[in-house]
């Protein structure tokens, strides 16, 4: 996934910086810096993916421009863009995507949301993928809360091409997260995640944690823009990772999380084609 960049007026950090400093405090940490976040420039990222060899390029948080798509189409990527509602995918369209991945409310992470607030793209893949599915003639591709081969045979259903899974890959051994991280996805419910703002100060879906309970409710006004709220809180989540706190950890995940399985990336796959056709094949029988 690859995304630009904005670039927000820098803000008072005052009030977030004394709001973070006894969670620093608390892990060993020297007081956080309110100095200005730094990121690699959108320039190099591009140069990045476009000499990267990748054969799909998949972008976030709203449209590229022109010049930039032509570019990735003269590289022969495949190219995706992501939709919270029916709008935003016509608007991919028109600029040129090649698929359209649908953001269901469920899903983990950030909000892809770019034409309209992010509460009015809280729409579930259930009603969103089929009326995107009927607005635009490119690919669909459906993502939010699917876990197994239940959930990708019903987005098939809804008229989507293929179907993204996230959060079920999270638990893989091959996972690059924490282990605490881990753990926090396995022992989670379907209702203990939602989104907040604490940790990156954009909209995101995560596993409710002290952080997101004392920031979200104490203090929302202290929480900034993205990504100075991520350059804050970086030293915090980093040590938590080492550390293996969850209780300061980004735990990003979609709802679907009591479908979560510890297994290797191989075993999901094989479990996910096997569920697939049994699905498929018990369909006649519920028919019945």
């Amino acid at each position: 996934m690859f995304a630009p960049i904005p670039k927000p007026d820098f803000p008072d950090t005052t009030a977030t910086v004394a709001r973070l400093a006894p969670y620093i405090a608390e892990l060993g940490l020297p007081p956080p810096s309110p100095t200005q976040p730094s990121s690699i420039p959108f320039e190099e990222q591009l140069a990045a993916a476009l000499e990267s060899g990748a054969s799909a390029f998949s972008f976030t948080f709203g449209l590229l421009p022109a010049n930039i798509v032509q570019a990735i189409k003269a590289r022969g990527m495949f190219l995706m863009g992501t939709a919270t509602t029916v709008e935003e995918a016509i608007a991919l369209e028109k600029s040129g995507v090649d698929a359209i991945v649908t953001q269901g409310s469920e899903a983990g992470g950030h909000r892809g949301t770019f034409a309209c607030d992010f509460a009015s793209g809280m729409i579930g893949s259930m009603s969103l993928v089929p009326q995107i599915v009927d607005a635009v003639r490119v690919p669909v591709i459906a993502s939010g809360g699917i876990m197994d081969g239940r959930g990708i045979v019903a987005a098939l259903a809804l008229g989507a091409s293929a179907a993204q899974l996230g959060t079920a890959f999270l638990t893989c051994h091959e996972a690059g997260i924490p282990d605490a991280y881990k753990q926090a996805i396995l022992s989670a419910h379907e209702d203990q995640t939602r989104i907040t703002r604490a940790f990156s100060g954009r909209p995101a879906r995560g596993i409710v944690n002290r952080i997101m309970v004392e920031i979200d409710s104490d203090q929302p006004d202290s929480v900034l823009p993205f990504p100075i709220q991520n350059a804050l809180t970086r030293p915090l989540r980093t040590a938590a990772a080492k550390q293996g706190r969850a209780e300061f950890l980004s735990l990003w995940a979609g709802q679907g999380v009591r479908l979560a399985r510890r297994q290797s990336a191989q075993e999901l796959i094989a479990r996910l084609a096997k569920e697939i056709d049994t699905t498929i094949s018990a369909l006649p029988n519920r028919a019945q």
